[in-house]
C-alpha cells in the first residue's frame, strides 16, 4: 500500500477518491492531452457537448437538475477517459439516460436514443426516419 500512496498524489485524477481539481490539475492530467488532443480542442468539445446535453434534456422535457447531472457525468467520464478514444455523442446520450435514472426522471431508452439521433442528424431527416424504424 505504501507504493500506492507514493504513486498517486492525493489529488490525482487516477486516484478516484477525489473529484475536485484545479484547472491546472485537469489540464496536466488530461487523458485526451496524452492522446494528442490539445487543450483548446478539448475545451471546445466539452462546451459543445454541454450544449448538446442541454438541448437533449429540453427536448426530453427533463428538469434542469437532470441535465446538470448528465453534464457532470460527462465531465467526470472525460476526466479519466480520452476524447480521442470515445465517441462523445454516445457518451453524452448515455449520460442523459443515466442522469434520468439517478434523478428519478427516467425516459425510455428508445426516446433518449431517437431524440439524440434527431439532434445529431438534424440536417438529414432520412436518417431520423431510419433510426425510428430500427428502434
Amino acid at each position: 500500500m505504501a507504493g500506492d500512496s507514493q504513486r498517486y498524489s492525493p489529488r490525482s485524477p487516477e486516484d478516484g477518491s477525489q473529484w475536485y481539481f484545479s484547472r491546472k490539475e485537469i489540464e496536466e492530467n488530461s487523458p485526451s492531452k496524452l492522446d494528442g488532443v490539445d487543450l483548446k480542442k478539448e475545451a471546445y468539445l466539452r462546451k459543445s457537448y454541454c450544449s448538446f446535453l442541454q438541448d437533449l434534456g429540453m427536448r426530453l422535457k427533463v428538469p434542469q437538475v437532470t441535465i446538470a447531472s448528465a453534464i457532470i457525468f460527462f465531465h467526470r467520464f472525460f476526466l479519466r477517459q480520452s476524447h480521442a478514444k470515445n465517441d462523445r455523442r454516445i457518451i453524452a446520450t448515455v449520460c442523459m439516460f443515466l442522469a434520468g435514472k439517478v434523478e428519478e426522471t427516467p425516459r425510455p431508452l428508445k426516446d433518449v436514443i431517437i431524440v439524440s439521433y434527431e439532434i445529431i442528424h438534424k440536417k438529414d431527416p432520412g436518417a431520423v426516419q431510419r433510426i425510428k424504424q430500427k428502434v
